[in-house]
């Protein structure tokens, strides 16, 4: 497996059930938004028991990223008795109404072979579908899928199409990434200078 791209799917699996967990106080109108928002709260909290249940109703009610974070946490054990099956059923159908966190989810479980089989070619399947939701850790991953040939036909050229739209929107892997293309000329012409205006962004953002 590629490191770089492992590593980012890791992140992925943090970030559902950890970035953001803010509270918000319930009301009649958004309750599954809110009721979504006090899932996060209660997994910052640690209290994942109460987080699944907030989460379920929310996910009852129709919120997408509900269904997403119960798959998380059937598929990691978190709360609840693990159970793959259940937790794949949760992300994909999230992912079949087209919400592009589910479809980049799905993407990541059949790159590590979480929950699933390992199968690159579905993975590049679904982070396509989620990248052409302009998701852009969707277009960072597929990038990666592009430099190395996994799940897709290797091509420098596509790599560096989607590391640089990934860049372009503040994406520091990318970044990082299209500053090297630039100065080895790879998927692209050889370019200092602009290997060096990536090198000051980067710079920039710290």
């Amino acid at each position: 497996m590629n490191f770089v791209l492992a590593k980012s799917f890791i992140i992925l699996f943090k970030f559902l059930i950890v970035l953001s967990f803010s509270f918000i106080s319930l009301s009649s109108i958004h309750a599954e938004e809110n009721l979504y928002d006090r899932g996060k709260e209660l997994i910052e909290q640690k209290d994942y028991l109460k987080a699944i249940k907030a989460f379920d109703l929310a996910a009852k009610a129709g919120n997408l990223d509900a269904l997403t974070a119960l798959g998380v946490m059937y598929i990691g054990g978190i709360g609840v008795e693990q159970d793959n099956v259940k937790g794949y059923q949760f992300i994909r159908q999230a992912a079949e109404k087209s919400d592009p966190k589910a479809q980049y989810t799905l993407g990541a479980l059949y790159y590590l072979g979480a929950g699933v089989e390992k199968d690159y070619k579905k993975a590049f399947d679904w982070l396509n579908l989620a990248s052409e939701q302009n998701y852009i850790d969707a277009k960072y991953n597929l990038a990666v899928m592009y430099e190395f040939g996994e799940g897709v036909d290797q091509s420098y050229e596509k790599a560096y199409e989607y590391y640089l739209y990934a860049a372009r929107r503040d994406n520091l892997e990318s970044q990082i990434k299209v500053a090297e293309m630039y100065k080895e000329g790879i998927g692209t012409d050889k370019d200092l200078d602009k290997s060096a205006y990536w090198l000051k962004r980067i710079e920039d953002s710290k």
